[in-house]
């Protein structure tokens, strides 16, 4: 692959008013936020990660960079050429896995090719000027160590690294305790053998101003999945809006659901997870495996293939249109669909993963379900108590209000970049 094609800059044509977002902050928050703008004034912020879309890093930072610019504060985007190969994000999908626990082994010959990739992005990132570089997730995590020696580096770890595959973890070791700063968005996270002073934890936020959070009239979203899904207006229906991913346990969403059919017959299940993300190539066989076992079943909706479907106006309308929404999760650094749902009102069905119990209380705001028994008592539950269900939902809605919105998350930033600098 020839020079200048490993990285591709985000062109966002995305603007946003300051004024739009400050209304979410009280007062002193506001105040805040805007002294720390003005101390990164003249200073320029480069983040960099896998992939343009799909992903909940793609979405943060899809909103993140013109909020930055809009505080007066020159930012900007690049992620890796989905051309820079299929072997690389092969490869960098089983780190990641391994980083989350999976006994994966990374052969010699991928990690040479892993190292030779990275160097040629770090020659890349070598090119742009910043003040900061940050980097997201092990796909970018070795050229960031490799780039800009003398400029500070932030690493953002999206993922659970409390019990790593350890071969694969050694060898990152040396990489990670590079950066200036390593973020994580739950203190669960952290793996032991990490510098703490250079730790800090951010929460993850959903941007209100996005599209991907518009409230819809629940009969006119039910109208789109009828025509653009198939999925009958009429019927009770149960969602999970998540790429198809082990971790996401959509095996025990199906069996969950077999059981709840025996009470209410008509109920349907929608699995939402497009594919749309390029560095996440194990996909396609988690899908296979989940279409093997839904066969041709009238009552389960797949949707895997992004092909003639407006990606976000029908997971908008999935996530309005569902009657449950669940999110099985075993691991998940926070869930930002979990957030979203929540937005919008609905009592969320978590599984157990640290990242979920982040955001549901238990019985105030949603349920957290340990196995596939209890979630389907729980969906009966809900189904059959709707005054209790809205009541659930009302609360869900305050907890992000409260928690997770954007305009917290830029202060959060602002405050990273500002104790670099100093």
């Amino acid at each position: 692959m020839s020079s200048s094609t490993f990285l591709e800059k985000a062109i966002l044509s995305k603007q946003v008013r300051r004024a739009d977002f400050l209304r979410f902050m009280p007062a002193r928050q506001e105040k805040e936020l805007l002294k720390q703008a003005f101390y990164l004034r003249g200073k320029r912020i480069v983040h960099i990660n896998a992939v343009a879309n799909g992903g909940g890093v793609a979405e943060i930072l899809t909103s993140l960079i013109p909020y930055l610019r809009s505080l007066g504060v020159e930012s900007d985007w690049y992620f890796i050429n989905p051309n820079v190969g299929k072997k690389f994000f092969e490869i960098t999908n089983k780190i990641h896995n391994a980083l989350q626990g999976a006994s994966i082994k990374v052969s010699r010959q991928e990690w040479a090719e892993y190292e030779r990739v990275s160097r040629f992005i770090a020659a890349e990132l070598d090119k742009i000027d910043c003040d900061i570089l940050v980097a997201n997730d092990p796909q970018i995590l070795l050229a960031g160590h490799y780039a800009h020696l003398t400029k500070h580096k932030i690493y953002f770890s999206h993922i659970d690294t409390s019990s790593v595959f350890k071969p694969v973890w050694k060898k990152l070791l040396p990489a990670i305790k590079v950066y200036h700063r390593i973020v994580f968005s739950n203190r669960g996270f952290i793996n032991g053998s990490l510098p703490r002073r250079k730790i800090r934890i951010f929460t993850p936020a959903i941007d209100p101003l996005a599209p991907k959070q518009k409230i819809v009239p629940k009969k006119e979203a039910r109208l789109y999945l009828e025509k653009h899904g198939g999925i009958p207006k009429n019927c009770h229906l149960i969602a999970q809006i998540s790429r198809f991913d082990i971790w996401k346990n959509p095996m025990g969403v199906i069996q969950s659901f077999r059981i709840v059919q025996k009470t209410y017959p008509s109920a349907r299940l929608a699995l939402v997870g497009f594919n749309i993300a390029k560095d996440n190539p194990a996909a396609r066989v988690v899908y296979k495996d989940i279409a093997a076992i839904a066969g041709k079943s009238r009552d389960i909706f797949l949707f895997f293939t992004p092909e003639g479907k407006d990606v976000l106006e029908f997971t908008v309308m999935a996530q309005n249109a569902a009657d449950i929404i669940v999110q099985n999760s075993i691991k998940e650094s926070f869930g930002l669909v979990v957030t979203e749902a929540m937005w919008k009102r609905q009592p969320v069905l978590g599984g157990p993963a640290s990242g979920i119990r982040k955001q549901i209380r238990n019985g105030e705001n949603g349920f957290v379900v340990k196995s596939p028994e209890e979630m389907a008592q729980k969906v009966i539950f809900l189904l059959s108590h709707p005054m209790e269900k809205k009541r659930l939902g009302n609360s869900a809605r305050k907890t992000v209000l409260d928690n997770f919105l954007f305009p917290r998350l830029v202060l959060d930033h602002f405050k990273l970049y500002n104790s670099c600098l100093k």
